[in-house]
């Protein structure tokens, strides 16, 4: 878990969100944003993280117009949020980052016949259940 700490201070210096309490968890996703993947789930972890006071940060893209639409609004009622951000396109470099800083990962897929994530959660130190 070396270098967690520094990992998540230019997670949140790059994406503009608040470091003022570096001890407050940080949730992540990466995902693109389809029914498959949950994104009823998704949207209830943004606020539900919010409410129990942790930092939300989503990469995902969207090839579905009305999903598109859903998370660009949610996306534009957080814009200067300092616990919150969305960023709705898919970026290597951000989402090698994003693993690095989290200190959860949400994965509601109603299925996911690959378990590339997941993988990836474990090279990155993210522990998690099945």
């Amino acid at each position: 878990m070396q270098g967690k700490a520094e990992n998540k201070a230019a997670m949140r210096r790059n994406l503009g969100l608040s470091s003022a309490d570096d001890q407050r968890p940080v949730v992540g996703c990466i995902t693109r944003l389809v029914p498959q993947k949950g994104v009823h789930l998704i949207k209830h972890t943004i606020y539900r993280t919010l409410e129990m006071g942790g930092q939300f940060e989503l990469l995902g893209s969207c090839p579905v117009p009305h999903i598109q639409r859903e998370f660009e609004d949610i996306a534009n009622q957080f814009q200067n949020h300092e616990h919150i951000r969305l960023i709705l396109k898919y970026d290597e470099s951000l989402s090698h980052a994003n693993y690095a800083a989290s200190d959860m990962f949400i994965i509601p897929s109603i299925f996911e016949p690959c378990g590339l994530t997941q993988v990836s959660h474990l090279l990155h130190m993210l522990i998690h259940e099945f």
